[in-house]
């Protein structure tokens, strides 16, 4: 409830800042984004101890799961930065960002599709 506190209260700011000063209120805009980021990443712990557990469990290798949760943090700080980039007003730096963190998971979840055509291959007669 907090954030959402924090966010009608900033953009209620940034309404009213807007017209005189367009810059301060991207600026509050930005420094809101950033603040809700860092309280959300705090809550995260307990889901990435929790699928370590479930990992160890089922005797999946380290490896992949770091791997995975490494993905879905790229995908999310990538999503925040391009939400950020289009509030900002810079859709064409938001879109090259887009295609760059596509290109980037793609990069890093390319040894997982490997390992996955291994097995499959082992097990084909």
């Amino acid at each position: 409830m907090q954030l959402v506190g924090i966010a009608i209260i900033s953009t209620t700011l940034c309404l009213v800042i807007k017209k005189d000063r367009p810059e301060m209120a991207n600026f509050i805009a930005i420094i809101t984004g950033i603040v809700i980021l860092l309280s959300v990443i705090s809550k995260l712990n307990f889901i990435i101890e929790s699928v370590q557990n479930l990992a160890d469990k089922a005797n999946i290798p380290t490896m992949y799961i770091s791997l995975i949760i490494k993905l879905i943090g790229i995908a999310y700080i990538m999503e925040f930065a391009i939400q950020l980039c289009k509030d900002c007003g810079e859709g064409n730096i938001a879109s090259k960002l887009e295609f760059g963190g596509k290109i980037i998971v793609m990069t890093m979840s390319f040894p997982i599709l490997l390992s996955i055509v291994e097995m499959i291959l082992n097990i084909m007669p």
